[in-house]
């Protein structure tokens, strides 16, 4: 098997294209027997480079495969070919017409560090501590180590709803639904840690504090950096956590 995937032709993946590209690519490898059930794929590093690539595009696809059936993620030890089921493709998991979730990201930093730096001019005091309250639910949820969705979300939704502008609102609204897909789900079970969640109550607490003090150039900063980092993480591992796929 391994010697045939070094002749065999692999064909680049245009840098324009999502990551779902990518997993048919991968699918397309494995439907045409080089991997069986059983097999491991390529390292990660190994894989990118000749798919041409990047890694953390690769792994939104091999996060969508294992939706898919197609592969399991084993931590610390590869990816490996699941046995076919033909009744279970990316189609039918909802994943072909998901959002890639750093897509997500990129345009929260974008959006909601706009509707921070509204909140900090508009909000009223009510709205101010709605906000604070789903800060307090946030921050238990993620000390407990219980980190359910609604509290990080309710706090997000909060702002944008005390921007004054119910576009935006909606807007922040729909973003965070797509994060609610099992591809987003899958990667956020994979990569948030629990020293990340630390920080997490750090940087929401800042946030907070910028809109309380109606500074919105302190809470446009505030927010954009919490969502950078928030990408930032996941990337890292890329390079700090090699081991989480093996090279």
């Amino acid at each position: 098997m391994v010697a045939y995937f070094a002749i065999m032709a692999i064909k680049p993946i245009a840098a324009s294209r999502l990551y779902q590209h990518i997993a048919d690519e991968i699918g397309r490898l494995i439907d045409a027997g080089e991997f069986g059930p059983g097999d491991r794929l390529p390292g990660e590093r190994d894989l990118a480079r000749k798919l041409a690539v990047s890694r953390s595009s690769l792994r939104e696809a091999l996060s969508a495969l294992e939706i898919a059936g197609r592969v399991t993620i084993k931590l610390g030890s590869g990816v490996y070919v699941r046995a076919a089921r033909r009744t279970r493709t990316a189609a039918s998991t909802g994943a072909k017409g998901e959002i890639s979730p750093f897509d997500v990201l990129r345009a929260r930093r974008l959006v909601e560090a706009e509707a921070a730096a509204l909140a900090a001019r508009h909000a009223t005091a009510r709205q101010i501590a709605e906000i604070g309250a789903a800060f307090t639910r946030l921050s238990a949820q993620m000390l407990g180590d219980r980190r359910l969705p609604d509290g990080d979300r309710q706090f997000h939704v909060r702002i944008a709803e005390a921007s004054g502008n119910s576009a935006l609102a909606k807007l922040v609204h729909a973003l965070w639904e797509e994060q609610r897909h099992p591809l987003s789900a899958r990667i956020e079970a994979l990569f948030v840690t629990p020293l990340r969640r630390h920080d997490n109550i750090a940087e929401h607490r800042a946030i907070l504090d910028a809109i309380r003090g109606r500074d919105p150039v302190a809470a446009r900063s505030a927010m954009r950096l919490h969502i950078r980092n928030a990408e930032r993480q996941r990337l890292a591992l890329l390079r700090d956590q090699p081991g989480i796929f093996r090279r």
